[in-house]
């Protein structure tokens, strides 16, 4: 088993422990900072400030869009067959749910 092998199950292990919805709200939080260091700048313009968030504010934008894709990948790859009192429910059981559902028809 190479490293690289090695490394993508750990992360792909430590991924199902976490939720859709938690790095969903991670990702906006980070979102937050980088946006707070970005302004920053903008209130206070000065040389190593403005280097400072135009650098390291748009680090910490990446790893905000990062961590939204890394969310939406684990939606993705979580698929149809996940539990029905996980956030977003599948479409499966969407299905069932429609088909008791009331109709409004006279």
């Amino acid at each position: 088993m190479s490293l690289l092998e090695r490394v993508r199950d750990f992360a792909i292990q430590h991924l199902r422990k976490r939720s859709v919805v938690f790095m969903a709200r991670a990702a906006c939080w980070v979102a937050l900072v980088g946006l707070a260091v970005m302004c920053a700048s903008i209130i206070r313009p000065m040389p190593l400030l403005i280097i400072f968030a135009m650098s390291v504010g748009q680090v910490i934008g990446i790893i905000a869009v990062l961590l939204y894709l890394v969310a939406i990948l684990a939606d993705v790859i979580r698929g149809e067959d996940h539990s029905p009192d996980a956030p977003g429910p599948a479409r499966k059981f969407r299905a069932s749910d429609a088909t008791n559902a009331p109709t409004n028809a006279p």
